[in-house]
C-alpha cells in the first residue's frame, strides 16, 4: 500500500479510498502474519500495511480508529519510526476478546504495554512531538477528554509516521481512519 499522510493544513486525500476531503477514509487490510515486534530468538517480524510521511519538529496528529479483527492482537494504529526505532500506539484485540490502547516501543527491542481497557474496537489515539519527547494520548468519545497512554524520549530528527494493520495471528485485519488532524505545534495539555 502507497500513500501519504497530509501536510499541515492540506485536505486528506486517500486515493485509495476514493474519496477526500473531511470525510474521507482509509482502510488498511493487514494480511495473515503482518506484525510489527522485535524481541531477538522470540520474535521478530517487520511487515505491516502502512501509509506515511516524513515530519520534522513539532507536530500533534490525531485521527479516528476503527478495528475489524477476531483474534488476539489484531490492531490498527499509529506508528513513529526514528532514527533509533519505533513506537506505536494502536486499538488492539486482548487476550479476552476485549480491546485496548496498546502502546510498543523498540529501541532496539520490543517493550509491550496494554493500557486503557476500551469498550469496543475504536478510539481517537493522538501522537504528541515535542522536541525529544514523543506522548500518546486517546479518547472513545469525540466530545470526551483526552487520556494519557505513554511517553517516551526519542532521537533527534525527521520521524516517519504512519497509519497501519496487524493481523499477527488471524488470517486478516481491517483498521479503518478517518478524522485525521495534523497540527505543527505540539499539545499543551497531555495530562
Amino acid at each position: 500500500m502507497t500513500g501519504r499522510l497530509p501536510t499541515y493544513g492540506e485536505a486528506l486525500e486517500w486515493p485509495e479510498a476514493g474519496t477526500g476531503g473531511a470525510d474521507a477514509r482509509l482502510a488498511l487490510t493487514a494480511p495473515a502474519g503482518s506484525d510489527l515486534y522485535r524481541v531477538p530468538g522470540v520474535r521478530e517480524i517487520d511487515a505491516v500495511p502502512e501509509v506515511s510521511r516524513t515530519l520534522e519538529g513539532d507536530f500533534t496528529l490525531s485521527v479516528r480508529v476503527a478495528v475489524d479483527g477476531t483474534r488476539f492482537a489484531d490492531a490498527g494504529g499509529v506508528l513513529v519510526h526514528t532514527a533509533d526505532g519505533w513506537a506505536k500506539a494502536c486499538v488492539e484485540r486482548a487476550p479476552d476478546g476485549g480491546w485496548s490502547v496498546v502502546t510498543v516501543v523498540s529501541h532496539p527491542v520490543s517493550d509491550e504495554a496494554a493500557g486503557p481497557a476500551l469498550r469496543g474496537p475504536a478510539t481517537e489515539l493522538v501522537v504528541v512531538r515535542e522536541g525529544r519527547r514523543l506522548a500518546f494520548l486517546h479518547r472513545e468519545d469525540a466530545d470526551g477528554d483526552l487520556r494519557f497512554v505513554r511517553t517516551l524520549r526519542v532521537a533527534e530528527g525527521p520521524v516517519r509516521v504512519s497509519l497501519f494493520a496487524q493481523a499477527p495471528f488471524s488470517e486478516a485485519c481491517t483498521a479503518v481512519f478517518h478524522t485525521v488532524r495534523l497540527l505543527p505545534e505540539p499539545l499543551r495539555d497531555r495530562r
